[in-house]
């Protein structure tokens, strides 16, 4: 697109894979004293030192419970209530300990010895929502329920495996029983909060949060789920309050420390927010989503080879961790890596096939390669499954863009505009394609939109300056490539683009320097070398002239600008035939290449 040039038609933002959630909603299990009490002599002289340990009434240890547990059992001196208690507290110290087989073995047998023992079938029931068996859980609580109508436990975990379902409304009846018959039910407050939130019903979500730190001041996992609530309604700094006091109650609670890294990031803060995923993988070296995240940090430094290395582990955690391949996907593809990029999109969208953003993100990596129907299928693919994903339509407009399709671009560019009129990158495409339709006052009010919105956009400048060097108010240009430059001088782009105008004004000088600048940033830049071929030209320093317009030519053989320059080149050098060659050529790719040569002052 001439000197028009851009590298960002894309945000990058969406990249940042939230936490899997605030945490599993806490599973509330039946306690042994509630059972055993039932069965057995009151703790005292009549309980045996056995069964005192197989209770945990006297060392809090699983280990020697399950030892006591097992011996009671293995004796034969106990029959019926009293045997399923044993095996009742013997699954338990199992389950305490992760091993929820062997747990739901000893519950099976204190389920048949006592088939009204409710709370068995209360923490069977927990025993199988750890091994993500939902239906099969909610089995049990129903049992549990049937038995013990006012078990509020059963309510609040059959509400978890609910949940677990995705079955939100359903999840919070039973929530909403549980904390009816116990008001300072402060596990039921905080996942019927978790429940609301998923249904972004945030300040519903908050208020059960309260609720629930209210009846017990030192929740923290309470506090680090309202964290998130806030963090969701895009209050940052109270997450991070909230975030704080979950670590101080709980300086070992790796989610919160992950959680506040997350706040940080989105605060643009990544220094900070990788020292707390640092902290939360030392706590928790297998929590996925800490790597994952880290490796988002890292990318937003600019430090992608690190950030891969993390993703790697995520997935190395968790195989069928999507976020981590959509992330991975993105850092391929900045590094160039389009086909690996691509790989990864893929995996993460077989993973979850509603997976908006990678379809958004696999169409960007179909876009750098060129391959623009294959981006616009899958810019579909994400509004039909986001109908309000403003980032899809940016995105698609500009693959219309790419195409000449300049209506159809307006019409995405307008609408991401619609869903979000803070959206500077919507308005830069949209001048851009106005400006492209040659409607250059449209195109700079779009512009002009997108510096209000963001004074230090140095790319705005950029484009508005290229439409004002079209508009033949080079003054003008100049101005905006001054402050695009003073906002980026690290873009060769720019400093292209005011030698350019420069030296179409006449000062040559001024724009020698730039564009030797263009070429010490990239030196095998075409653009760059065909304004500074017009410099000599108009200098009359023909030789070094042909050589800069040589040297474009080599990098993109079919630049019609440097084809014409050259011919008017080799005509001031008696070269004719070859003069009328290059003319020849360049006409017939650009037409009106000659009219735009008059306006420079040069003529055949």
């Amino acid at each position: 697109m001439g000197h028009m040039e851009s590298r960002r038609w894309w945000p990058r933002s969406g990249q940042i894979g939230p936490s899997r959630g605030p945490g599993p909603p806490l599973l509330a299990f039946g306690v042994l004293s509630l059972l055993t009490l039932a069965v057995l002599p009151a703790a005292g002289a009549e309980l045996t030192k056995e069964w005192r340990q197989c209770r945990g009434d006297e060392v809090r240890s699983s280990e020697v419970a399950i030892q006591s547990c097992t011996a009671i059992i293995r004796s034969g001196r106990e029959k019926g209530a009293k045997l399923a208690t044993a095996y009742y507290s013997r699954a338990t110290a199992r389950r305490v300990e992760g091993w929820y087989d062997r747990a739901i073995e000893d519950y099976d047998q204190a389920i048949r010895l006592d088939p009204k023992h409710a709370i068995a079938y209360n923490d069977r029931g927990t025993a199988f929502s750890h091994k993500a068996l939902p239906n099969r859980a909610i089995q049990d609580f129903d049992q549990a329920i049937r038995l013990d109508p006012k078990l509020a436990s059963a309510f609040n975990n059959r509400g978890n495996a609910y949940s677990s379902r995705g079955e939100l409304d359903r999840a919070i009846q039973d929530y909403d029983h549980a904390v009816k018959l116990e008001p300072k039910y402060a596990f039921a407050f905080n996942n019927r909060g978790n429940a609301y939130r998923a249904k972004g019903e945030l300040d519903r979500a908050i208020r059960d949060f309260d609720e629930a730190i209210r009846v017990q001041p030192t929740y923290a996992l309470a506090f680090n789920n309202r964290g998130n609530a806030y963090s969701s309604k895009g209050e940052l700094d109270r997450a991070i309050q909230d975030y704080d006091q979950a670590i101080r109650i709980d300086p070992r609670d790796a989610s919160a420390l992950n959680n506040r890294g997350l706040a940080y990031s989105r605060k643009s803060q990544p220094n900070r927010a990788i020292q707390d995923f640092d902290q939360a993988i030392r706590l928790d070296p297998a929590l996925a989503s800490a790597y994952n995240n880290r490796g988002n940090a890292y990318s937003s430094r600019g430090e992608t080879e690190r950030a891969i290395q993390d993703y790697n582990e995520a997935l190395r955690l968790d195989p069928k961790y999507a976020f981590a391949f959509n992330n991975r996907g993105n850092a391929y593809r900045n590094l160039g890596e389009v086909d690996r990029a691509v790989q990864d999109f893929d995996q993460a969208i077989r993973l979850e096939p509603n997976y908006a953003l990678a379809y958004n993100n696999r169409g960007n990596a179909y876009s750098s390669r060129g391959e623009m129907a294959l981006a616009i299928r899958d810019y579909d693919q994400a509004i039909a499954i986001e109908r309000n994903y403003g980032f899809a339509y940016n995105n698609r407009g500009h693959a219309y863009r790419i195409l000449g399709e300049l209506d159809r671009a307006i019409q995405d560019f307008d609408q991401a505009i619609r869903l979000n009129p803070g959206d500077v990158l919507a308005f830069e495409n949209r001048g851009i394609a106005y400006s492209l339709k040659g409607e250059l006052d449209r195109g700079i009010q779009d512009f002009d939109q997108a510096i209000r919105l963001n004074p230090s956009y140095a790319t705005a400048f950029h484009h508005r300056g290229s439409v004002y060097s079209r508009k033949g108010q080079h003054d003008r240009a100049i101005q905006d490539f001054d402050q695009a430059i003073r906002l980026n001088p690290m873009d060769e782009t720019v400093w292209n683009s005011r030698c350019f105008a420069r030296a179409i004004t006449n000062r040559l000088e001024l724009a020698l320097a730039d564009c030797s600048q263009a070429l010490r940033m990239r030196p095998e830049y075409a653009n760059a070398l065909d304004s500074r071929a017009l410099i000599y030209l108009k200098l009359d320093e023909i030789a070094r002239a042909i050589a800069d317009y040589d040297a474009a030519l080599r990098l993109d053989p079919g630049k019609a600008h440097s084809l014409y320059g050259r011919g008017l080149a080799k005509r001031k050098v008696g070269d004719l035939a070859g003069a009328e060659a290059d003319l020849a050529a360049a006409t017939a790719q650009a037409p009106r290449v000659a009219e735009d040569y008059s306006t420079y002052g040069l003529r055949p």
